[in-house]
Formats: C-alpha cells, structure tokens, sequence
C-alpha cells in the first residue's frame, strides 16, 4: 500500500496552493503582520469542497497599510501593474491546481505551465513555487517523470517558496515533504511543526505531518493530526481517504468504514476504491477486494498503482493466474515507461514470492523511491520483517527508534 501514498492522498486533498497574507492592523502600528487570513469565496469547483480558500494578495495587503500616504503617480502606476500580476498570478495558480488534481499525466503537466505562468507573472509569488513544488513530486509518484528530472526542479522550487516567504505555512509543508522525501527525518518533523505553528488551521500541512508521524510509528500522534485535518476540511474524499491511510498504517479496523464512506460521498474517486480494496484484503474479505479494484482499475483509467492493488488481492486469494496476469503487464509497462519497484513488489508478496520482493525492494532503495518512506509501517510487508534483509534496509534508512519524537 506503500506505493500508492504520495501520488492519490497528495492530488486527493491538494487545496489551492496560491494562497498569500493579509495585512493585520494593530493600533499605532502600520507594519505588516505575517499572518494568513482565508476567505471563502466560491469558485473554480474543488472535488470535494463547495467552496475554495483565498485570500488577499501581498501586493493588495501593501496597497493596505499605504492608504494614508499619497503616493506619486508613477508609483501609483506600478502599484497598480503590480496588483494586476499578482492578480493574474494568483489565477494562474488557480488553474494549476485545478489541473494537477486531474491526477492524469497530461493534466499535471499542465499544471506545471499554468505554476510556471505564475512564477513568470510575479517572479516574487511564493506560492507559485509551491504549486511547481507539488506538481513536480507528483509527476515523479505517478511514474510519469524520473526522480533525476523531477526532483531537483521540485527541491529547488520548494526552496524558493520559502527563500520568498518564510512565513508562509504551505511553502513549509513543501519543504517538509521534500525532506521527507530524502530520510531527512528530523528535518521533515521540523518544518511540518513548522507549517503548523505559522497556520494552525492549515489542514494539508497536519494531513502532511500525520503521514510522517505514521511513517515513523508514531500512531496517536498521527491518528490526531489526522482527525484535525478532518476538522478543517470535512466532506473531502481527499482528505477522508488520507485519514483512511492514517488508520491503515495503524492497523485500525475503523479503516473499513472509513473508505466505505468515502467511496459513498463520490462514487467517481479511484482513490477511495483502491484503499477500500486494501482495507478488505487487511480484513481477509477477499472477494469484495477484488470487485473494489476493479472498479478503481476502470476510474483510474488503469492506473499502475491500483493494477498492482488488484494483482496483490487476486494473489493472496489464491487466483495467482489471475495475479500473474497482472504482474505481466506491469512488467510490460515498466519497458515503456518508469514503474516504480514498489509497485511491482506488491504482486509478488500477493504471489507468495518474498526473494523477487526484497530484491525489488533493495531496487527502491538504490533509486531512493519515495515509497519506502512509510516501509516500516507498511502492514504487507509484516510477513518480511523477521528477514536480515529487510531489518538491514530499515537500518540503512536511518529511522530514528519506534516512537521517538524528534
């Protein structure tokens, strides 16, 4: 289940990255406060949310604290063009965002124009950097780039978000999953808490920090992250299937129900039907793991990641023709274009083969696959974990000790 947490729980509760600050007046005091303030207002519909969350702009909160000067008229002209890129910005964004939780190939590479637009826009938009961040990150989850090409462009994007604006909570849960990304893991808890200090309402960045709690074994701590998240952005399948991964990792029965009621809200999300499926295979009921799949095979537009879902459930309910088949043509994918190993080491556990597994698994390590971030909780890796060889991954990775808080 590990190869499928970045690319559908990041698209699935992505929210409008373009975000910046309002000003907070304070008596005598004309200076800028670097604290957010979201307004709701409806428009661009969100899977999920009726409404998306925006605010005003840096160039606007400026204009603010500037009324009781009489600027110049050449000031009053840049003023205004710079209003007017932020603006055009802050839309470009927008649409990116729309694009990337597309979750299709075309469409996240869409979203890059659209992030790039911006950053051209309004070279000083922070939040620009944090969508080309993201977007790059899921490129590479999905398979659709290689780490060598996605990654530095998203290292170094997340890097100019916070250069830009150090306060600002997302370009710091950006930061925080690009350190995840890289076993930096007291790097990563950092910035979360970071994140979560400047914006405490801020539900992606708790959503972030309880996935790595959960990486780290950390579980009630990760299961009330998650619950806060829910909080603050509820009705979300999104954000309802992130908190169905947090249960996962925890071995929590609740999970069943959980994506159960995910799959209710939006009958169209792949990504609740590829959890659901987990959740029923954990639970030994096979047969409906089966059908689940199936149907998050066909919505997904048969997506690698849910294709080895349905292999590993065919495979541990003993259809292992039926798993072969799917293991072939991943194989045959991986040919063409980037599998991740992860990927393909989940039909062969289902198969029963544990030798092709490690291998495979070793495979991830030498590419640094994102995946293992969360391989110490991984729950289908339970029947390795007695193996040298896996015990010698886990101490290669440098995990701090179970339940340790950095």
């Amino acid at each position: 289940m590990l190869h499928r947490v970045l690319p559908w729980i990041l698209a699935a509760v992505l929210c409008l990255s373009c975000v910046a600050f309002a000003p907070t007046a304070t008596p005598g005091n004309a200076s800028l406060q670097p604290r957010a303030k979201v307004l709701p207002l409806a428009a661009f519909p969100q899977r999920g949310a009726p409404v998306r969350l925006v605010t005003v702009t840096h160039t606007q909160a400026y204009m603010y604290e500037n009324t009781r000067a009489t600027p110049s008229p050449a000031q009053a002209a840049k003023t205004t063009a710079g209003a007017a890129s932020r603006e055009k910005a802050r839309t470009a964004c927008a649409k990116g965002q729309e694009a990337l939780a597309r979750n299709t190939e075309a469409a996240m590479k869409k979203a890059v124009r659209y992030y790039h637009e911006a950053a051209r826009l309004d070279p000083n938009y922070a939040p620009a950097q944090v969508g080309l961040a993201e977007a790059y990150t899921m490129l590479w989850g999905f398979g659709f780039m290689s780490r060598q090409n996605a990654l530095p462009k998203a290292e170094a994007a997340a890097l100019k978000a916070v250069e830009l604006d150090p306060q600002l909570a997302e370009a710091r849960m950006a930061l925080g999953a690009l350190k995840m990304r890289e076993w930096d893991w007291a790097g990563a808890e950092a910035e979360f808490k970071r994140a979560i200090e400047l914006e405490p309402n801020h539900a992606r960045s708790r959503h972030w920090y309880a996935l790595f709690l959960a990486a780290m074994g950390r579980h009630e701590e990760a299961l009330e992250q998650s619950r806060r998240a829910n909080e603050l952005q509820p009705s979300s399948p999104g954000m309802m299937t992130g908190r169905g991964a947090i249960l996962y990792f925890a071995r929590d029965d609740q999970m069943i129900r959980q994506m159960e009621q995910t799959v209710e809200l939006d009958p169209k999300f792949a990504p609740g039907y590829d959890w659901l499926g987990m959740a029923y295979v954990q639970a030994g009921r096979f047969d409906e793991s089966i059908e689940v799949y199936k149907k998050g095979v066909l919505l997904s537009g048969g997506a690698a990641e849910v294709k080895a879902g349905l292999g590993h459930a065919y495979g541990v309910a003993g259809l292992r023709r039926e798993a072969k088949q799917i293991l072939q043509e991943l194989l045959a994918l991986a040919k063409r274009k980037y599998v991740p190993p992860v990927q393909i080491a989940f039909v062969y556990l289902g198969l029963g083969e544990k030798d092709r597994a490690l291998e495979l698994l070793e495979q991830a390590y030498r590419e640094r696959s994102w995946e293992l971030v969360f391989v110490r909780a991984e729950p289908w890796v339970d029947n390795l974990r007695a193996d040298p060889r896996f015990q010698d991954l886990l101490r290669r990775m440098n995990f701090p000790p179970l339940g340790h808080a950095h």
